[in-house]
């Protein structure tokens, strides 16, 4: 580890608990509001279709890399860029 990724991890654990301070005490300023079971649904539903839709595109990415589909793009931009 450098000098450079040590501060950069200092800077972003320090904006990370700024933010989380701010949160907090504003947090308690905000009026207090009650979700029904229609809303906790939704919640639960769009988390899960999030997290689907997500690992699946990932995998995607995976199985692409390792049969091989993403190399002729890679060929491509290494013919074009790279003519030294």
């Amino acid at each position: 580890m450098n000098r450079n990724s040590i501060g950069l991890g200092l800077v972003v654990t320090a904006a990370i608990a700024i933010c989380m301070t701010f949160i907090v005490f504003t947090g308690r300023l905000l009026p207090t509001v009650e979700m029904g079971a229609h809303g906790w649904v939704a919640l639960v539903l769009g988390t899960v279709l999030s997290l689907i839709v997500g690992g699946g595109l990932s995998a995607i990415l995976v199985i692409s890399r390792r049969r091989g589909f993403d190399e002729g793009a890679h060929d491509l931009y290494r013919n074009r860029f790279e003519k030294d």
